[in-house]
């Protein structure tokens, strides 16, 4: 039966309609699938970026000693490498390639001890290139040394790192102790770990600072201890201390080769350097230096009191065992 006019025309209508709807249904159907398809995408790049991580429990200071223990496991997002970060392995010592175990006299585990190079505050992620190995293995010699001649800087606390140096009225400074960590300290005294090589050269100084008018045995502070390297100690001692260090049974031979087979070389320098400057100090115009460190170490003592009184009763002063 033919349709009239407007029958075709409401027919037509539909079908086009009904083509329109199909066609918004499919590109709704494309775009969520799209939508959803760019949601998985997303939710894999984060995923991906989720990484089992170290991170520090406290504040850590640059030259700060860590193991393991100073760190907790966390789960966060990053796009740095696994191979940057620190592991549980980190810490385990090697030999020729292969993790070993060392064991204290109690059976407990031991585990190597590493050296900040920054400053990290609380939650930081570890990575290993924010630490190095400590190098300094505990020698038979070594003990805990008290000192209350030594100038100190006057905002000096527990854990930082200085050198020991002797000054001489004409200008001339010599490193007796190279990056030396505090043990321990108050007002007017300093606890530092000294090997017997460092303790012979160190009271050699000490007697000397004494003997030469408007000397000064001082401690100077490193900024970031664990990126700058150790001074080059440049004090020498008297021949009398020389011959002793060379014959000192307790003295590394490492040491002794650097300061025992070259006597003669060294005392030249000493001559030269040291103890040309020792003599100059009978000149009474050495008097007005003297008097000018005499108003410097009040100075400081001042401020060093001050500093130490704000910060009594914490960690970061006094000698803790």
């Amino acid at each position: 039966m033919a349709m009239n006019p407007m029958q075709r025309r409401a027919r037509t209508s539909f079908i086009i309609g009904f083509l329109v709807a199909l066609i918004i249904g499919a590109l709704a159907v494309g775009g969520l699938l799209l939508k959803i398809r760019s949601i998985n995408e997303a939710k894999e790049a984060i995923e991906a970026l989720q990484k089992q991580v170290y991170v520090a429990t406290e504040d850590l200071e640059s030259g700060d000693e860590v193991t393991m223990d100073d760190f907790v496991k966390g789960i966060v997002q990053t796009s740095m490498t696994t191979d940057e970060m620190i592991t549980p392995d980190y810490f385990e010592f090697e030999e020729d390639g292969e993790i070993i175990t060392k064991l204290d006299d109690d059976g407990n585990q031991i585990q190597k001890t590493m050296v900040m190079k920054i400053n990290v505050p609380k939650g930081t992620i570890i990575t290993k290139d924010m630490m190095y190995e400590s190098g300094k293995g505990l020698k038979d010699s070594e003990r805990i040394q008290e000192f209350n001649m030594i100038r100190l800087p006057s905002q000096l606390k527990n854990g930082d790192f200085i050198d020991v140096r002797f000054s001489l009225p004409n200008g001339q400074d010599f490193v007796v102790l190279s990056k030396k960590k505090v043990i321990g300290t108050n007002a007017t005294t300093v606890w530092l770990q000294l090997d017997e090589l460092e303790l012979n050269l160190m009271n050699n100084a000490i007697v000397e600072s004494y003997k030469a008018t408007g000397s000064r045995l001082y401690a100077i502070e490193y900024i970031e201890p664990g990126m700058q390297k150790d001074a080059v100690p440049t004090y020498v001692a008297s021949s009398d201390v020389l011959n002793l260090i060379n014959r000192n049974p307790n003295i590394i031979s490492e040491a002794r080769e650097k300061y025992g087979e070259n006597i003669n070389g060294l005392s030249d320098f000493r001559a030269l350097n040291i103890e040309s400057s020792l003599e100059a100090t009978r000149d009474q115009s050495e008097s007005l230096v003297s008097s000018g460190n005499a108003n410097e170490d009040q100075s400081i003592k001042a401020e060093r009191q001050t500093y130490v009184d704000a910060l009594e009763g914490t960690d970061d002063i006094g000698y803790i065992e």
